[in-house]
């Protein structure tokens, strides 16, 4: 980053020689950054720590801290989805990271492709968009420049398949045995580079690996909590409960089956986008490329610990350091006067219930045994009172067989009425959704939108739960999201170009929005289809 911050203080002088301000080039590429579970304030709690990636963004970035998911479940496909495609993740059809499929009869994964096979390793899943009808921002970057190369990767399948769009070049994502891979919905073989980088990367050497810290310990008791805190996650040398630095492999673990869970993955997936950006040549075609990058550790790490552990403060410090190197590799093979950045996340999350109500928040952890008592109650009294196979259960979600139900002569309010009667009695949940009163607008409650836009007509479940403000389902230890509230809704979007002046805009937006805004940046029509609309920049 030295030699980019050198380079900014001799344009800053011709600048201020130049009589006129030549407007910024229209961008070779797009560079798509997707941090999974990033709040705003891990951007602004740390900033001025951060000296790499992080840092340039943020002072050549129009910063928007008010930008939402306008969605209810806010979990990575969906939310990638919006990002992504520009539209809703219910009109998709996406409406989670797995869900029951009422036409299939069966739970599916969503980037579930039955029909590909994985390329690059005999280990993994072939996955792919190929079952939702639509197309994204790298679709219609496509559209417009059929030699314009689109690229996605991450360490989640989802979040590479989803990033690029319906068909983009190339999804590459972990299979959490130690490979890269693909399918061939998109390729026949891996790039050589790629194969090349499976065949380099040792993930056994991890095993005696240790994640430490990257700055003194008083600063991040400046900026953290302490670091044994309970309810963190601890799963290295545990006999004891320690959650506390340093942080390795247990003799016993596979170290291919925990890299999602520490900030050596990022490292990695730095690695192949470097070697992607070279050996692709993207960005100096001509035609606009996308490179979109999802960091699928930081969720695991943030699942662990909570944002405002030790935990998380380090693997920022550590992403702003490789976020920085894949800045610098960018100036030096594409140049940056070249190249439109945009930082962003799938979701936000909730910190730690304890952290919580230690700091005079409400919160609080779902008891499993009483959402499975509750639940074992509503099957028997239903069963007891009207039959049996009147509806099919996934969790707390509940799709009745309204044919079945019709014949039987029950209405299917007094279906609700029972299920409504204990599952609201279980302490962490709100109240049920009935998706017939969200569709017909007798559903008024002020995150009602942000439901609506999760449901898909056939998919959603015909009433399920709302977890109460600030309360979660992980127990005993670790944290999550998928709440419509605003900690789990609100992310960072910051849209970077090297001629921009950092500044905030205070102006709300949507994460629907990120797609049509870059569509337009660079000259392509909005689609009709797109629920997001253009913000300035």
């Amino acid at each position: 980053m030295k030699k980019i911050l050198l380079g900014l203080v001799c344009a800053a002088a011709l600048n201020h020689m130049s009589c006129t301000t030549l407007a910024p080039r229209s961008p070779s590429l797009v560079v798509m950054l997707v941090v999974d579970q990033m709040r705003p304030d891990l951007l602004t709690r740390f900033d001025h720590l951060y000296e790499g990636g992080f840092r340039w963004l943020i002072d050549h970035g129009i910063s928007f801290n008010d930008a939402h998911h306008e969605h209810s479940y806010t979990v990575t496909g969906p939310g990638h989805a919006a990002i992504a495609f520009g539209q809703h993740p219910g009109k998709i059809g996406l409406i989670g990271n797995s869900y029951y499929d009422r036409i299939k009869k069966k739970n599916v994964n969503c980037v579930e492709d039955p029909y590909a096979k994985v390329i690059g390793a005999t280990q993994g899943k072939a996955r792919s968009m190929r079952q939702y009808d639509t197309k994204g921002l790298g679709d219609w970057i496509k559209e417009k420049n059929p030699d314009s190369k689109v690229i996605s990767l991450g360490g989640k399948d989802r979040t590479a398949c989803i990033l690029g769009g319906k068909d983009p070049d190339l999804a590459i994502y972990y299979n959490k045995k130690g490979k890269f891979i693909s399918s061939d919905y998109y390729v026949d073989e891996l790039p050589f580079w790629l194969s090349d980088f499976n065949e380099e990367l040792d993930i056994g050497s991890y095993k005696d690996s240790l994640w430490e810290r990257s700055l003194p310990e008083k600063v991040y008791l400046d900026h953290a909590r302490i670091d044994h805190y309970e309810g963190e996650v601890d799963d290295y040398d545990n006999s004891v409960y320690s959650p506390v630095f340093p942080i390795g492999v247990n003799p016993q673990t596979d170290p291919s089956s925990v890299f999602m869970d520490r900030p050596w993955l990022e490292r990695e997936i730095i690695k192949i986008a470097k070697m992607a950006i070279d050996n692709e040549s993207l960005g100096r075609q001509g035609a606009p490329d996308l490179l979109a990058i999802g960091f699928s550790a930081m969720d695991g790490m943030a699942h662990n610990y909570g944002p405002f552990s030790q935990e998380i403060m380090d693997a920022y410090i550590k992403l702003d350091r490789y976020l920085g190197d894949l800045i610098e590799h960018i100036n030096d093979g594409v140049g940056l006067e070249n190249v439109v950045f945009v930082l962003t996340a799938d979701h936000g999350g909730l910190p730690l219930p304890e952290h919580v109500v230690e700091n005079g928040g409400k919160g609080g952890r779902i008891n499993p045994k009483h959402i499975a008592e509750a639940l074992t109650w509503v099957d028997e009294e239903c069963e007891e009172v009207f039959g049996k196979k009147l509806y099919h259960r996934d969790g707390g979600n509940y799709f009745l067989d309204m044919a079945r139900i019709k014949k039987a002569n029950i209405r299917p309010e007094q279906i609700y009425e029972i299920i409504d009667g204990y599952l609201t009695k279980v302490d962490g949940i709100e109240r049920m959704a009935i998706k017939q009163d969200i569709l017909n607008g007798r559903d008024t409650s002020n995150i009602n939108q942000r439901i609506k836009n999760m449901l898909h007509s056939e998919n959603t479940p015909d009433i399920f739960p709302i977890v109460a403000y600030g309360y979660i389902s992980s127990y005993p230890h670790g944290t999550t999201h998928g709440s419509p509230y605003d900690y789990d809704t609100n992310v960072p979007v910051i849209v970077a170009r090297e001629e921009f002046k950092g500044r905030e805009n205070p102006s709300r937006i949507a994460t629907v929005d990120i797609a049509p805004t870059i569509a337009k940046y660079l000259g392509i029509d909005i689609p009709d289809y797109c629920d997001g609309k253009e913000f300035e920049l």
